[in-house]
């Protein structure tokens, strides 16, 4: 596969916002990944989506010990609220399976769901680093963020996040407490109707919010309903996660994925740019450190002994983060704007689609060229793309008496929606 980053298609048309199409699958390599979600599909009938991003929630806390340098100290810690429709998307089931794990594999990890500000950081000064598992977001949002004892602690949170290396805090019951080195993950499940009101009115500046990664889950209608069975521990699955927990930590190489990072994150500036909605564009800014979290968890998981990031890793992170981006639009409001080149790839795989039901066999190279207007690098990473993402496929074309070269062509592959 292609090292070099290119965004997935956007419709041409923008659809509204309550009828944006969320993909119920996402294709990656990552063994474990895949692993797992061949076990939670043993036990039941949850979406993959809803099964990756649990399982990078779980595997975030468990290599909370490794960082890498942006340009401070950034450890894996995640934010994840998995939101979707209540009960049909099986939320509260993958949560407790992921729970169950932790609490087989490093127990000490799983921090309480329920504190105030003091609480929490009289926990943390004795265990500075773990997960808080929330099963249902609704009823712990109102309980943490909202409540006049609460106040600061949305602040709090968010310099957690951030990795503040020392923390202070006098607490009226526990007195002056010091906290070295916090990490914290959060995995959260909850509806998302209810989450797109309380967005509306809310400070994306400063604080939690801004940290929280929003993951919407696909819809379903209910006609491949099928009950929860019952669940065992994989031991696969299990030895998997404790040569991760038996790492020692330390300092992740980025060297090979950067070029990859600044190409993805200079496509996120120029998307955002075009966005009229500030905290949607606060969003994607963040998405660039949310891709190298990832990319550095899946390389852990499946090699748990290798510091240096792999762009195989990447790859699979950047399909995973792009899931997170197709569903923001959706909480905000608004609509992704497609750049000049995703422009160009719609307009293209149409072209090409009208030729083959003209019965034509391919398409040159050349005439795609012509029919763009002679953008020959747009071109290219506009057909790049499109092979890439299997809607359509390339082909050599024999010499011919009017053109003595083995050229390119393309045609559009069988129902590339299922590809």
């Amino acid at each position: 596969m292609s090292e070099a980053y290119i965004p997935p298609p956007i419709a041409e048309e923008a659809a509204r916002q309550e009828d944006l199409f969320v993909p119920a699958d996402i294709k990656v390599e990552n063994v474990f990944l895949n692993q797992w979600r061949e076990s939670i599909a043993e036990v039941t009938d949850a979406s993959t989506p809803l099964v990756f991003f649990a399982g990078i929630g779980m595997l975030s806390v468990l290599c909370h010990e490794f960082y890498f340098s942006a340009p401070r100290d950034t450890h894996l810690n995640l934010f994840l609220f998995m939101l979707g429709q209540s009960s049909l998307s099986r939320k509260t089931t993958v949560i407790d399976i992921v729970r169950d794990y932790i609490g087989t594999v490093a127990p000490d990890l799983i921090l309480p769901d329920q504190f105030t500000g003091e609480a929490l950081f009289t926990c943390l000064a004795e265990r500075p680093r773990g997960i808080v598992i929330v099963r249902e977001l609704h009823s712990w949002l109102m309980a943490m963020l909202t409540k006049d004892y609460n106040r600061g602690l949305s602040s709090d949170l968010g310099n957690i996040y951030d990795h503040t290396k020392i923390i202070t805090k006098q607490t009226q019951k526990g007195g002056f407490k010091i906290i070295n080195d916090p990490v914290i993950t959060i995995l959260g499940g909850g509806v998302d109707e209810w989450l797109i009101d309380i967005l509306k009115k809310i400070d994306m500046v400063s604080g939690f919010w801004p940290r929280v990664t929003l993951v919407q889950l696909p819809h379903s209608d209910g006609k491949d309903y099928r009950p929860p069975g019952k669940f065992l521990i994989d031991p696969d699955i299990l030895e998997k996660l404790t040569l991760v927990v038996a790492q020692t930590g330390g300092e992740l190489d980025c060297t090979k994925i950067n070029p990859l990072r600044e190409a993805y994150a200079a496509n996120l500036g120029r998307e955002a740019a075009e966005l009229e909605s500030y905290n949607l564009a606060a969003c994607y800014s963040r998405l660039e450190w949310t891709l190298v979290k990832i990319a550095a968890i899946l390389h852990l998981a499946d090699n748990p002994n290798s510091r240096v990031i792999e762009p195989a890793s990447f790859n699979d992170a950047v399909n995973l983060v792009e899931h997170i981006k197709q569903g923001l639009p959706y909480f905000y409001s608004e609509h992704i704007v497609p750049g000049e080149e995703a422009k160009l790839a719609v307009r293209i795989f149409n072209f090409i689609k009208k030729r083959d039901q003209e019965s034509a066999k391919y398409v040159p190279y050349r005439t795609i060229l012509h029919y763009s207007s002679g953008n020959t690098v747009m071109t290219q990473a506009a057909l790049t793309r499109l092979v890439e993402t299997g809607q359509c496929d390339q082909v050599d074309v024999p010499p011919s008496p009017h053109y003595k070269k083995i050229s390119k062509a393309y045609r559009t592959l069988p129902n590339p929606d299922k590809n």
